[in-house]
């Protein structure tokens, strides 16, 4: 249950270094305005590709910095968050859609 606890913390981590650097908050952004506009959700594959190639590129080179910042350069592991970015996104935008 702890290693289940630390996971979560650590993808969550992530997801903060991701949106933090500017290609998560962009992806998060373009995902969101999928939801608004009732997209389907394949589009999301895009915003995923997407935002993966480019935290994959931008965080290439690192070897130094703690275990979330050296995990950036899994591309397993980054896209497994940019999808979760994606869904946190587009789930956000179908709300405000239906809020408003």
């Amino acid at each position: 249950m702890i290693r289940i606890a630390r996971m979560i913390g650590f993808t969550l981590s992530a997801v903060g270094v991701q949106i933090a650097s500017g290609v998560g908050f962009v992806a998060l952004l373009a995902a969101f305005a999928l939801g608004c506009f009732r997209v389907r959700i394949a589009w999301l594959l895009g915003t995923t590709l997407l935002g993966a190639g480019a935290a994959l590129w931008l965080f290439e080179d690192v070897s130094t910095g703690g275990k979330v910042v050296n995990a950036q350069s899994n591309a397993v592991f980054v896209l497994f968050v940019y999808a979760l970015i994606s869904i946190f996104g587009y789930a956000a935008g179908r709300l405000a859609r239906r809020l408003r």
